[in-house]
């Protein structure tokens, strides 16, 4: 029987306090056990696999953290590169061609002209 559910988690600080247990058990030389499960092999055993839980934890966490900053810059680069393939299309076709349309640009004599407003039309006074 645990001590312990399977459905409890235990938070950062009570794993705190039960390292320190843990190392405070370590002194306790003339500690014998009548349960097997509470042995000093089990308790070297738990504590060896929080560590290399721990460890494990924080190089995925590292290496996900890397993957995510290599998804960026390359998204950046590509962005970079396309931005300047437009503005040389622009400059090599013609800011009204059908190139520069195929890349998902407005011709420029498709693009709707701006017209300021007179004064006093529209105003309602």
């Amino acid at each position: 029987m645990t001590n312990v559910s399977e459905n409890t988690q235990v938070s950062v600080k009570q794993t705190q306090k039960d390292v320190e247990s843990y190392l405070a058990f370590s002194a306790l030389l003339d500690y014998r056990s009548h349960n097997p499960d509470h042995s000093r092999e089990a308790a070297d055993l738990a504590y060896k696999t929080l560590r290399d839980a721990e460890l494990l934890a924080i190089t995925s966490q590292a290496a996900a953290s890397a993957a995510a900053d290599a998804l960026i810059k390359a998204r950046r680069d590509l962005h970079n590169v396309i931005l300047g393939i437009k503005n040389e299309a622009r400059a090599l076709y013609g800011p009204s061609s059908d190139q520069v349309a195929a890349l998902g640009l407005k011709k420029k004599s498709e693009q709707v002209k701006r017209t300021r407003a007179r004064k006093g039309e529209g105003s309602g006074v």
